[in-house]
């Protein structure tokens, strides 16, 4: 086949769909240690996935080389084509994309539960916070009414002892 015969769309003899035959079972996510701006980047720092070069994310590079104006049926052709030659098999690369798909859904699994169980907890204790504000603030009243209270009292005994001091001393 030549180099024109690449720009050239034929149909494949046959389609065939890539499956995972990986028999071992993914190992769960490990979240990152450290909260990170780049959620994605720190799940494969955390899981050991920074290997782009035997990665799914090949086939992206392989893709990004080749003319815009290729029909896909062409570019899957010399994607496969470069990758045989390069060594680099389809299904290690479709395994791949598989694994990374699970382990980036079972890492955003877990942070949603846990975030979910954190805002729950925040709720009960924002619950908890109002409960006591709101005690506070009838101890307050109470309180307040109190020293209204009593200050009236001893303003009004005040002024009956003033009263009777004044009578006693004749100024009245």
């Amino acid at each position: 086949m030549g180099f024109k015969d690449l720009f050239i769309e034929r149909q494949p003899e046959e389609t065939r769909e890539f499956v995972p035959e990986s028999t071992y079972q993914i190992p769960e996510a490990e979240l990152p240690k450290e909260a990170t701006n780049d959620f994605i980047q720190g799940v494969y720092d955390a899981n050991n996935l920074n290997d782009l070069s035997q990665s799914i994310y090949k086939v992206e590079d392989l893709v990004a080389t080749l003319p815009i104006e290729m029909s896909d049926t062409t570019k899957r052709q010399t994607v496969l084509s470069i990758m045989s030659t390069v060594g680099l098999s389809p299904q290690h690369v479709i395994d791949d994309g598989f694994n990374r798909l699970q382990i980036i859904q079972s890492a955003a699994d877990k942070v949603v539960s846990l975030s979910e169980e954190e805002i729950e907890s925040d709720q009960i204790t924002i619950e908890s916070l109002k409960s006591q504000i709101e005690d506070l603030q009838k101890t307050i009243s109470t309180k307040s009414e109190h020293i209204r209270s009593i200050k009236s009292d001893a303003e009004a005994e005040s002024t009956k002892i003033e009263s009777l001091v004044k009578f006693i001393q004749g100024d009245k």
